[in-house]
């Protein structure tokens, strides 16, 4: 007996067996159980997300014995014909072959006839988006107004070529990229039943080659069980689909980190010496510093995630004394150097890439001194300078030192700070305890913002209060303003104003060769 191949074997033959798409499943399943069944769908997504498998398992459930149903038995005379491609009234067209006006017209003469074994005659026209401009317009009458008895489902990957005549006249649904989570627990399960042995984190690899295409993903599979036998190492997996291990990718991140320039660029020269190309490092990396910004703003493994647990673990001790901002500003480099790899020197470019990583990284030794130099500076009340400026920066920019922002102006009020005040405790009062009494307010209304200004330094003055916003949170803050104004109004029973205010300034011009000094090294 010859074998089938994994794609073709695994392909879902019943709506419960569809990984990825249950949104279509629900509505094709409602459709069918209430009657209410379509002369014209359209199926657009990606490759090898399920379109045609789809459209087999509609045909199947609108003419099986026992239907239209909404899940059709698969053990029929008519489900078992489909199956195997003999049923005479599901007809498969690939319209990047069948694709002239003679072959629509033939299509057109057949449609008039009644089904010869089911209820439906189902036409799946396959690359939708391949016909002639002439073959579309011959198939237009015929897709508004077909006899009862057809169905017609149109599949695509490429939705802007379908003109919207033609998408006007079909139900249309749109398909998805299969999760990574759902992949590797689908690949699992084929090596499981096909008793193939493998080591934990093998299939995540296949799952970010494959790039949301379950097809693509069983068909790399199929490769590296050719070349593996009985058991998938990482290491089978590397050398079929020519990913970069994990281990060297995690040691170039590291040595950025732990600032050992040298022996980054060492284990780069290691990697390109052994056959690997300079995009593949580059890919390999952007994929982990994703997984490390995302693990560090969501404080722990997402369950869109997928990840090994040894991994997992490796990175949680690498990030220990990182912030989030600082992997995101790592990875927006990365993203805006990609043309670099595109040019003559690929290698260079990757060389340069990785300084200017390990230069950005060197951000946390200048926050350091910030931080020291402001924890030992004079409040501001008692000689610091007021009136500075907020400097705006959007969340998904990366930070650059104050000195190289643009200044943009806002109202500002010299205070005395909290400590130098003294009012009767009363909720109408904004002086300390007032203020402390709102701050404990919002915590309860907006817990994160709350905790934010418990530990930020809060100017008062008559009706109005000042925030001294930090680098750190300050986007954060200023995005949530309205609704602290708002709460603020609301606690003291009157109207006040709030007034923004960088922290940067009063660290003084002591620091002023280091920012520009950051402003040349890191030229962003």
């Amino acid at each position: 007996m010859s074998y089938t191949v994994i794609a073709r074997r695994w392909r879902p033959k019943r709506f419960d067996d569809v990984i990825g798409q249950k949104h279509i499943v629900t509505t094709l399943k409602n459709s069918i159980k209430s009657g209410r069944i379509p002369h014209a769908y359209l199926f657009t997504g990606p490759r090898g997300v399920g379109k045609t498998s789809m459209a087999r398992i509609l045909a199947k459930a609108v003419n099986c014995v026992n239907g239209p149903t909404e899940e059709p038995c698969d053990v029929c005379e008519n489900c078992i014909a489909i199956n195997s491609g003999n049923f005479v009234d599901v007809i498969e067209i690939d319209a990047a072959s069948a694709r002239g006006i003679d072959d629509i017209k033939e299509l057109r003469e057949t449609v008039r006839y009644m089904p010869m074994q089911g209820r439906y005659k189902v036409y799946i026209l396959d690359e939708a988006h391949m016909l002639t401009t002439e073959a579309r317009n011959a198939f237009l009458k015929t897709l508004e107004e077909p006899p009862g008895h057809n169905i017609f489902i149109l599949a695509t990957t490429e939705l802007q070529k379908i003109p919207y005549t033609i998408m006007s006249r079909c139900q249309r649904y749109d398909f998805k990229r299969i999760p990574e989570k759902e992949m590797v627990e689908q690949l699992r399960r084929v090596c499981v039943e096909d008793d193939i042995g493998f080591d934990e984190g093998v299939f995540q690899h296949i799952a970010v080659e494959a790039d949301g295409s379950l097809r693509d993903a069983e068909s790399i599979l199929e490769q590296i069980i050719a070349y593996s036998g009985k058991h998938i190492a990482e290491k089978d997996v590397i050398n079929v689909i020519g990913v970069v291990e994990s281990d060297i990718l995690f040691g170039i991140v590291q040595s950025i980190i732990k600032e050992d320039l040298k022996g980054g660029l060492e284990l780069i020269e290691e990697t390109l010496n052994e056959g690997y190309e300079a995009n593949q490092l580059y890919k390999g990396l952007i994929t982990l510093l994703r997984n490390m910004m995302i693990i560090k703003v969501c404080n722990g493994l997402p369950s869109f995630l997928y990840m090994g647990e040894e991994q997992y673990r490796q990175l949680m001790d690498l990030m220990q004394d990182m912030e989030y901002y600082e992997v995101q500003n790592m990875l927006h480099y990365m993203l805006k150097s990609e043309d670099l790899l595109r040019g003559l020197f690929p290698r260079v470019s990757l060389e340069t890439i990785f300084i200017n990583l390990y230069n950005i990284s060197r951000l946390r030794d200048v926050e350091q001194m910030i931080d020291s130099l402001e924890a030992s500076a004079p409040p501001t009340g008692a000689g610091g300078r007021a009136g500075t400026p907020v400097i705006e920066r959007a969340a998904s920019e990366p930070f650059r030192p104050a000195a190289s922002e643009p200044k943009q102006e806002f109202r500002t009020t010299p205070v005395e700070s909290v400590e130098k005040k003294s009012v009767a405790p009363s909720s109408t009062s904004a002086g300390p305890v007032g203020i402390r009494g709102f701050v404990d307010y919002l915590k309860k209304k907006k817990p994160f913002v709350g905790g934010i200004l418990e530990n930020m330094e809060i100017g008062v003055e008559n009706d109005s209060i000042t925030l001294n916003l930090d680098r750190k949170y300050g986007a954060f803050v200023k995005g949530e303003l309205d609704e602290i104004r708002r709460l603020l109004n609301e606690y003291f029973k009157k109207e006040m104003s709030v007034i923004v205010r960088d922290t940067e300034e009063k660290k003084g011009d002591v620091i002023g060769e280091y920012i520009k000094e950051a402003e040349t090294l890191f030229n962003l």
